[in-house]
């Protein structure tokens, strides 16, 4: 297992990762800090609806017919 330390960066602080882990540079993460001070490193995905075309139900109706009871 390895250790590492906080340095200061800045304002913020800093820590190295490791390069046995095999995370590429530049690749981006979303941090939280979990229960007990646990700091949880996600790798961050693409927003799925990003360059979605708009929703729009103009025509999905055409040439439906309701029953009677509807």
């Amino acid at each position: 297992m390895n250790t590492v330390k906080t340095r200061k960066v800045g304002n913020s602080l800093a820590v190295t990762i490791p390069k046995e882990l095999g995370i590429d540079e530049g690749k981006e993460f979303v941090v939280y800090k979990g229960i007990d001070g646990v700091i949880v490193l996600a790798p961050k995905i693409p927003n799925p609806f990003d360059n979605m075309e708009p929703f729009i139900m103009e025509n999905d109706f055409e040439g439906v017919t309701l029953l009677e009871n509807e």
